[in-house]
């Protein structure tokens, strides 16, 4: 929609609109140039809205193209990364406080405060490394009072956090650190330096970054936190329309349309893993971001036909039932789950129980480098209770089709055709799945890659093997190898990605040889 139907230069009435945002309209090429100083930084073709129930989001303001930059933005702020795993506590890599650049712990120390460095000459903000050093500086709202603002409109769920596991850890690792180790000696030798420092500005601002910050994926594997105004307010589905990558060396955010949005879309990114179940990424949420999804895959019982949720029903004792188990309420914890077939009911305690142990189970064998008979053997006990395309069941599945093929012993060149055939189904079902989910690959795509990276090699070892169908399953292979590549673009800057994208090349090479062999033979 234009905002205006006068040129901002001179106010007559204008026909020809921004051809960018379509927001603003100008009489002439020269008072559009001479107005884009101003205007640049407005233009975009989205706009901010503000919802109740929603709070702030992003809204398109015209039709978007699948790929294209919705916008780019610098962060306020960068850091470490903000949840630690155990393996994070004990690790003897860290970032570097001044660039972020791995270091390893005790090599190198900046000479003002001894925090971990990268090299001997590498600075960090002088800020930082005065607070660090129980110096005097310049603390980041005098510095940049605009970022302090921007930073402090966004939500913390203070209310939401109080009493809650996150709020303890926080109160532990980040508020009473700081105020025991710098704050309180800080404002001791210079109680004017230092501003909104006490406790509760130490957990409101503990509360933004959970709700709002962005893992930055550096090419090195470690992960970095960072918060941005403008991307923050993207709202959240569990089947996102829009994908985002960082600048290794800027951390700005680019933030690009994953499929074709139409005018007043709103602009949805995902905050969990769409590879969970319903209930797991609902719980993931209201831990971490203290809100709740209602969106229409949560809603949808099957999600969208997956069943990635679903339970198999064991029937009672007098009969078996070959039925699904599906949540009543998918947003209640607590929700009965009731068969498609039969009329029995299980609670939902007994559900989550069974679930949390299967998880132990299912992360524990894959945590180390399991065999494709361990992963067998898993498989078959957790199908007697798990619909065929559960998550648990999904993962397992995922790992075997990289099994089988590559494992010693288990190469493509000594599995049994029957082997191949079901390889290539149970590529078949994990694709399906995807598709369902993410039809655009906007979060799927490494998973997505792999499977059709493995459809093609399986198909080309039997290619190999019946020479008569040599040519339509070569074809087939060169179809697969040609989506994969179109599939991981996206991803091309990754860490995963660019380890995935040499085996791609890789494999396509491997393809397009057999071809030519192929073709060789028949002309002989």
């Amino acid at each position: 929609m234009v905002s205006s139907t006068k040129c901002p230069v001179c106010g007559v009435a204008a026909s020809q609109a921004c051809t960018r945002c379509k927001m603003v309209r100008y009489c002439d090429r020269e008072h559009q140039k001479q107005h884009w100083p101003q205007h640049k930084r407005r233009c975009r073709p989205f706009s901010e809205e503000q919802d109740a129930v929603l709070g702030r989001y992003l809204k398109a303001t015209q039709e978007i193209a699948a790929g294209q930059i919705v916008f780019i933005e610098e962060p306020l702020v960068v850091g470490p990364k903000w949840y630690h795993s155990d393996a994070d506590n004990e690790a003897s890599i860290v970032p570097c406080v001044g660039c972020c650049t791995p270091c390893r712990l005790g090599k190198h120390q900046c000479r003002r405060c001894c925090w971990p460095v990268c090299s001997a000459g590498c600075e960090h903000e002088s800020m930082e490394c005065s607070v660090l050093s129980l110096g005097t500086g310049s603390p980041t709202r005098r510095q940049s009072p605009t970022k302090w603002l921007a930073l402090l409109e966004m939500q913390s769920h203070e209310d939401e956090r109080r009493g809650t596991e996150l709020h303890d850890e926080a109160e532990k690792r980040v508020v009473s650190y700081l105020q025991n180790r710098f704050l309180c000696r800080l404002k001791q030798t210079n109680p004017s330096l230092l501003h909104d420092c006490e406790p509760e500005m130490l957990h409101r601002l503990c509360g933004i970054i959970e709700t709002n910050f962005m893992v930055i994926e550096l090419p090195t594997g470690l992960e970095l936190s960072g918060l941005f105004r403008q991307a923050c307010m993207m709202e959240h589905a569990c089947q996102p329309n829009c994908d985002f990558q960082f600048d290794n060396k800027t951390h700005q955010v680019a933030v690009r349309a994953g499929c074709d949005l139409r005018k007043g879309d709103h602009l949805q990114i995902t905050y969990t893993n769409i590879l969970w179940g319903t209930q797991l990424r609902q719980h993931h949420l209201r831990l971490t971001k203290h809100f709740s999804c209602r969106c229409s895959r949560c809603l949808d019982p099957t999600e969208y036909g997956t069943y990635i949720s679903a339970m198999a029903c064991l029937g009672d004792v007098n009969q078996t039932c070959g039925g699904t188990h599906l949540a009543v309420d998918p947003l209640d914890e607590n929700t009965q789950w009731k068969c498609d077939t039969c009329p029995i009911l299980v609670d939902g305690a007994y559900v989550a129980e069974l679930q949390s142990h299967m998880t132990k189970q299912v992360e524990g064998l894959l945590a180390g480098c399991p065999s494709a008979n361990q992963v067998e053997l898993l498989l078959a006990r957790l199908t007697h209770v798990l619909h065929p395309n559960h998550f648990h069941t999904f993962n397992l599945k995922h790992t075997l089709i990289q099994l089988y093929g590559n494992e010693a012993g288990l190469e493509s060149c000594v599995l049994s055709n029957n082997q191949l055939i079901r390889k290539l189904r149970l590529c078949d079902e994990l694709y399906n799945v995807c598709r369902r989910l993410d039809p655009y690959s906007i979060k799927l795509a490494i998973y997505v890659t792999v499977i059709l990276i493995e459809v093609a090699h399986t198909l080309e070892e039997q290619a190999r093997r019946a020479p008569a169908e040599a040519t339509s399953l070569l074809g087939l292979a060169q179809t697969r190898l040609r989506e994969a590549h179109m599939v991981l673009e996206k991803e091309q800057e990754s860490v995963v990605g660019k380890k995935l994208n040499e085996k791609l090349q890789k494999e396509i090479f491997e393809c397009e040889k057999l071809i030519l062999t192929l073709a060789y033979n028949q002309d002989q």
